[in-house]
């Protein structure tokens, strides 16, 4: 189950109702508890929580099927230019030589995926400001497992653009992303490993592969 689409973790179609995302997800929890499947790993527990907490609330599904559909396009577009381009015109003499410049152009291709989302909230309080409504998506996919958040406060002291804890949340308070650019990216990880209880997760939207943990 290494994968990074919630309908193919949850093992069903992407226009299917909250009661067959509810059915899918008693059934695997069901086939992968640990008392009934020893040899499953948690990691595959915690990926089947992660993709029902995200489609069985309606605003999130939202959010996450208009990031699929600008996945897709985007990779579509790729593959068409990639198709329609002449091989022999490509000019390697203009690569950068210095490994730096390199690297921040490469880091240049996130504003490609960039897409701005607005939400079904009007604004999400806290005690010291009413944050925007809109989300600017990056390259990398950050996510805070509820399960696993337990508010210390620590990513929000290192990034604070981009986590807040729901403060006035008296109940099981849990900390949120607000924006997914706000910081660097070395930042975000920084913040995201001081974490004790790794709730956040850091996903490729490239390749799809899990940066963190």
């Amino acid at each position: 189950m290494d994968d990074n689409n919630y309908y193919r973790i949850l093992e069903i179609p992407e226009n299917s109702t909250q009661r067959d995302i509810k059915i899918a997800f008693r059934r695997l929890a069901r086939k992968y508890h640990p008392d009934r499947n020893s040899v499953v790993s948690d990691e595959v527990m915690k990926n089947i929580n992660i993709a029902f907490e995200n489609l069985s609330d309606p605003e999130k599904r939202q959010i996450y099927d208009e990031s699929l559909k600008v996945l897709k396009s985007n990779l579509t577009s790729n593959v068409e230019e990639f198709e329609d381009s002449d091989a022999n015109s490509w000019d390697l003499s203009i690569a950068p030589t210095d490994t730096n410049e390199y690297a921040e152009n490469y880091y240049d291709v996130d504003t490609f995926f960039f897409d701005q989302k607005e939400l079904k909230n009007e604004s999400i309080s806290t005690n010291s400001e009413t944050l925007p409504t809109s989300f600017l998506e990056s390259r990398y996919q950050i996510i805070v497992e509820p399960s696993l958040c337990l508010a210390f406060g620590s990513c929000e002291v290192l990034a604070p653009k981009v986590f807040v804890v729901e403060k006035n949340r008296q109940i099981n308070p849990k900390a949120i992303v607000i924006s997914e650019t706000a910081e660097d990216f070395d930042t975000i990880m920084d913040a995201a490993k001081t974490c004790p209880t790794k709730a956040i997760i850091i996903i490729d939207r490239y390749t799809g592969n899990c940066i963190y943990p």
